[in-house]
């Protein structure tokens, strides 16, 4: 069981580092390919431009993505424990 928890642990550190990642591309988008603050060629309707409006969607899936990874290690976490625990009754 001990294994399991160690390998959700993991899986939660990558995640969370996955995420954060994708979190500074987005807190950087703003200011644009030259870092000034002031993107290049806005697309209309937006102050983003195209590229930076696909990057922004490819950042937006990574944290959902890592945000589902982090539950599911959650779970794995969670379940070795309640059979730790059960275990441990059992043999009690």
């Amino acid at each position: 069981m001990i294994d399991a928890v160690q390998s959700a642990a993991g899986g939660m550190a990558a995640a969370q580092a996955r995420f954060t990642e994708a979190a500074v591309q987005v807190a950087r988008m703003r200011a644009g390919p030259s870092g000034t603050g002031q993107p290049t060629g806005p697309s209309p309707g937006t102050d983003l431009p195209t590229a930076a409006r696909i990057e922004l969607s490819q950042a937006a899936q990574e944290i959902a993505a890592s945000r589902a990874d982090f539950a599911a290690n959650a779970a794995v976490a969670r379940a070795a424990d309640d059979t730790t625990r059960r275990l441990l009754d059992v043999r009690a």
